[in-house]
């Protein structure tokens, strides 16, 4: 079945990973302007799952303390992160239009099945 797939179930994972990814640069955004935030940043890994062979993308959030921009300790870089949420969309973009096409295949299945 379409859902049990193993490119639907990475699909998915991509798309649960990218929401993690989302949040965290709008967060970062958010508190562009707090003195002394320091920016979080979203990792993934590849996790396979147990004997069916399924996918998942475990998201890891930990904050950059490493560098500091500005004077007051923040080193949120505001055009770095914009860059980063555009270059989240496209790819969440490109993962629902593969899901989409997932869908219109079983449609036309299903269609012709049923003639």
């Amino acid at each position: 079945m379409l859902f049990d797939s193993k490119s639907f179930g990475v699909m998915r994972a991509g798309l649960n990973g990218l929401a993690v990814q989302q949040q965290t640069i709008l967060h970062n955004l958010a508190n562009l302007e707090t003195p002394g935030y320091k920016a979080k940043i979203a990792t993934f890994e590849d996790v396979m799952k147990g004997a069916k062979d399924r996918y998942d993308f475990k998201a890891r959030v930990y904050t950059d303390d490493a560098t500091s921009i500005r004077p007051d300790g923040n080193n949120v870089d505001a055009d770095s992160q914009s860059m980063q949420l555009y270059q989240n969309y496209v790819q969440q973009l490109y993962l629902y239009q593969k899901i989409s096409g997932q869908f219109t295949n079983l449609r036309y299945v299903l269609n012709q099945s049923a003639k």
